[in-house]
């Protein structure tokens, strides 16, 4: 049986076939219709409650308002019959150690809300809704049998070793030097877009030269989630199609891919899924960057691109204790953070910050690695830590099926401020997440 990935901010409708539509839930929330009689059913998976004013581009589908009537129309006409539709919801939670302003905002629960007062009103039955809670769930549609499922987004395997072993030092030196060194073109354009000061035509010269980089360039200016209109098929046809900074991200993009685990072990609950967050975790910092003003926005996506490279030498002993990290993240509040550094005895942002003095990376992009968990405690670049932050919270709960990773948000209002905004204006950041991230499962 085929799998179709129902992206956020969309539906999809069809008729019994051998395929499952499937959707990962965070704070998102997930409404599946069907009519058994007629053999037709349709996911939607709804990313806001309603529309926040922002000067966003309207997409309808996006929000629970707009989108929920357009996905009964689009059900029906396609062959159901109203009086005979079946509803279940779930998502809408409030994903990881929640903050006060997460219950004010309840940007989930408003969102179940608003789903389920249309079908009220509209007298759609509602056969099952499971929503809220703090962890994300896959709600699933089998579209040959008209079966919903809603299943956990973590399933666990195995028990818990009770008698594991922290890390010791030279164990934590030994797993960082294990790790391939980063490719010396990633480095020279990490500087050059520190310094604001590039040479396109060598950048351009070196990754020809390289097949492996240009192909990876080019299939990630393909991808979904880069979004391009047009095909790419060479590195020139690429710098015309998406400019020169642009270009330079992407570049970086898939140099430093090459150094993610791509198993769907470990920190990834999917093949790449490390490498998928910290490019959309990028590709939103380089958005909150130009809508703030306050960072440059290629710094910030490059900051974004990295902050979890500490995750590539501890993702071995991630997969070793995959049960203890489940049961934990499922069953409680507790942050990855707090879990590694009782499980394993260090962190991946403390990993990453050694591993980037390692690279030498610039002081700023160390700063956001090492705290972007804690951006209070900033020692560089406060502003470009805390937007990465923001980013990396965004992610964790409107684009999850990927990783391990949750964001801890009890200081969300806190942070918020501290790049100028009001905590209300949270769901018009969430608003401006660039589509495409949500477009693609795999980039591959």
């Amino acid at each position: 049986m085929g799998t179709q990935i129902v992206p956020s901010g969309s539906f999809v409708v069809g008729k019994k076939s051998e395929q499952s539509l499937v959707a990962h839930l965070g704070s998102c929330v997930g409404l599946t219709l069907v009519d058994r009689q007629s053999g037709v059913g349709g996911l939607h998976h709804i990313l806001l409650p309603s529309p926040t004013g922002a000067d966003t581009v309207f997409e309808p589908a996006t929000y629970a308002t707009t989108g929920v009537p357009l996905f009964l129309e689009k059900i029906c006409s396609s062959g159901a019959a109203e009086e005979r539709l079946e509803a279940i919801i779930g998502g809408g939670a409030l994903v990881g150690p929640v903050s006060e302003l997460d219950m004010v905002l309840n940007v989930g629960g408003r969102t179940a809300e608003a789903v389920q007062s249309f079908l009220e009103r509209e007298g759609i039955m509602v056969l099952r809704s499971e929503t809220g809670g703090f962890f994300g769930c896959k709600i699933s549609l089998d579209l040959h049998s008209l079966e919903t499922r809603l299943d956990p987004m973590l399933q666990e395997e195995g028990e818990v070793d009770a008698h594991h072993e922290i890390l010791s030092p030279s164990e934590v030196e030994e797993a960082i030097r294990n790790v391939q060194p980063i490719p010396q073109i990633a480095l020279k354009i990490i500087m050059m877009i520190q310094e604001d000061d590039y040479d396109m035509e060598d950048v351009a010269r070196e990754v020809r030269q390289d097949q492996v980089i240009s192909a990876k360039v080019i299939r990630l200016c393909n991808s979904a989630m880069i979004g391009l209109r047009s095909g790419v098929d060479s590195i020139d046809r690429a710098l015309i199609a998406l400019g020169e900074k642009r270009l330079l991200r992407l570049v970086v993009s898939a140099t430093v891919e090459t150094m993610f685990p791509e198993s769907a072990r470990g920190y990834s609950l999917c093949k790449g899924g490390i490498f998928q967050h910290a490019l959309g975790t990028a590709l939103v910092a380089g958005e909150l960057a130009a809508f703030t003003g306050l960072s440059r926005p290629d710094v910030v996506y490059t900051a974004g691109l990295i902050h979890d490279i500490g995750m590539i030498p501890l993702d071995q002993y991630v997969a070793a204790s995959a049960p203890f990290f489940y049961r934990n993240m499922k069953e409680t509040q507790r942050g990855i953070c707090e879990l590694e550094k009782e499980r394993l005895g260090v962190t991946h942002p403390e990993t990453g910050a050694l591993l980037g003095e390692e690279w030498e990376l610039p002081p700023n992009l160390v700063d956001t690695i090492r705290y972007h968990h804690e951006p209070a405690a900033a020692e560089v670049d406060l502003e470009l830590v805390t937007l990465v932050y923001l980013a990396d919270l965004i992610m964790s709960r409107f684009r999850v099926g990927q990783g391990l990773v949750s964001t801890d948000g009890q200081a969300l209002e806190e942070n918020l401020r501290r790049v100028g905004l009001r905590p209300d204006q949270f769901p018009e950041l969430v608003e401006r997440i660039p589509r495409n991230v949500f477009q693609a499962a795999h980039l591959a």
